[in-house]
């Protein structure tokens, strides 16, 4: 099976920084960026429906020794109410934090911000990862998906199995799994983001390419990529997962061409064909959004 994508349109954010998660809830986008103080509200035409304060900095961006990083996000039920969960990359003792917004959204005074329970960075630190650097996050069933990023020095992206509300158990269930690709791109690509279609038991999956070789620091900007993997809730218990096939984007239009893919999120289904949502960041203070269409077609 093979992946067709259009191009339906895209929009420059100039006052967004670092656009790095965007998920889609009750015809309402939430775009996040790892050192933005706010998250925005937007339509599906992308029209400012409100912004919601989450840092105190007077700044447009948080400094980069002391921001979140927030790289993560999904939608998760608990306790009977759905919550925008953004996760810090994990990198730094000042980025191992959560967010929780509930939903719909309420003003600034309703986010709950979570630490990482350190016993839980530990277990994932004695697991087989290298370096932290949460990207991606999706919820499959009751299964929370995490995905760390790898870089140049440690060239291996992995997955991370846990439950949603692991921060309030005392010990909870933690696996890692390696996330390979079927074919090496010529460039590493990092994972950068994970977005579940629960209707076609489908996980998508965007990785992006720069020259760094570390959690830290920025690179130049490849190519990104938009990865599929089918009947995703049969393969978690494999002991490494790859994605079924992969897209170049900036092959698949130009548009796409040094744009750093950060975040993906669904819109809608019809047949074989998904609306999504995608956000990049440039590492020079914008961002960019893209709609686009992402057909499925037999081989």
């Amino acid at each position: 099976m093979k992946a067709v994508i259009t191009l339906i349109c895209s929009l420059l954010l100039p006052d967004f920084p670092s656009a790095s998660a965007v998920e889609f809830h009750e015809d309402k986008l939430y775009l996040i960026g790892d050192d933005a103080t706010c998250i925005q509200v937007l339509d599906k035409d992308y029209h400012l429906i409100k912004s919601i304060r989450i840092s105190g900095v007077a700044e447009k961006r948080i400094a980069k020794a002391v921001k979140a990083d927030y790289e993560a996000a999904t939608l998760i039920s608990l306790h009977d109410r759905t919550y925008l969960m953004a996760s810090g990359s994990l990198a730094t003792e000042k980025r191992r934090q959560l967010l929780l917004l509930p939903l719909p959204e309420g003003d600034s005074a309703a986010i709950q911000f979570i630490p990482y329970p350190a016993a839980f960075t530990a277990q994932l630190l004695n697991s087989g990862i290298n370096e932290l650097n949460i990207e991606g996050a999706a919820v499959v069933n009751n299964t929370l998906l995490l995905s760390n990023r790898g870089n140049n020095t440690w060239p291996q992206n992995q997955l991370v199995l846990t439950t949603p509300g692991f921060w309030e158990q005392a010990a909870p269930p933690v696996s890692v799994v390696p996330f390979t690709l079927l074919t090496p791109t010529p460039v590493f690509a990092g994972v950068s983001e994970l977005c579940y279609v629960p209707e076609k038991d489908l996980l998508l999956c965007t990785f992006s390419s720069e020259t760094t070789a570390n959690a830290y620091d920025d690179g130049v900007i490849g190519d990104s990529y938009i990865g599929w993997i089918n009947h995703i809730s049969r393969k978690l218990s494999q002991a490494a997962i790859t994605p079924d096939g992969m897209l170049n984007l900036t092959g698949a239009d130009p548009a796409f061409k040094g744009e750093k893919i950060e975040g993906i999120c669904l819109e809608s289904i019809q047949d074989n064909t998904l609306t999504l949502h995608l956000v990049s960041d440039n590492d020079a203070g914008t961002s960019r959004l893209f709609k686009v269409s992402f057909t499925f077609k037999a081989s």
